[in-house]
């Protein structure tokens, strides 16, 4: 029999559900919005489709992400990387979502950028500080960031590839 366990999909299911409820007790609705999640069937039988549209379906955002406080919503991203480190390449030249925050997920921290500023050659790694409380964007308490960011540590320190 086939083993089909994917461990990179657990790491990055984890990490969205670890960025999922921050938001919730910040004071946000999370809607689910990625094809993995939705439609895993569709997410397979697509991942070669070069068609724009099948693109466009393979680069949808994890979440939205709607304040309870001001109504404003957002495209959202969840990434984990083991290293920390996260700029966009040649599979993000067609990206479709220019109004998308990537929220990375490490070992270390946990980090937020704007697609404005990877496109414009800005990338996340261990030693910069885009920590998700300095967005004027979002209301996140820095405590309840640093909360997350220990659950973080302890869940994914044995992935940590310094």
């Amino acid at each position: 029999m086939k083993n089909t366990f994917n461990l990179n999909t657990l790491k990055g299911r984890l990490a969205e559900q670890l960025i999922q409820d921050l938001f919730i007790n910040s004071q946000y609705n999370i809607f689910n919005y990625g094809l993995e999640r939705l439609h895993p069937g569709l997410s397979r039988s697509i991942r070669n489709n070069q068609f724009k549209t099948g693109k466009a379906l393979r680069f949808m955002p994890d979440f939205v992400v709607q304040s309870m406080i001001t109504g404003d919503l957002f495209y959202m991203e969840v990434k984990f990387r083991a290293n920390g480190c996260f700029s966009f390449d040649t599979d993000y030249a067609d990206y479709p979502y220019k109004n998308a925050w990537f929220v990375i997920v490490s070992p270390q921290k946990i980090q937020c950028i704007h697609y404005k500023r990877l496109v414009a050659g800005y990338a996340i790694s261990p030693e910069t500080n885009y920590g998700l409380n300095t967005i004027k964007s979002f209301h996140i308490p820095k405590e309840m960031l640093q909360e997350y960011t220990e659950y973080a540590v302890k869940l994914f320190e044995p992935f940590d590839k310094k």
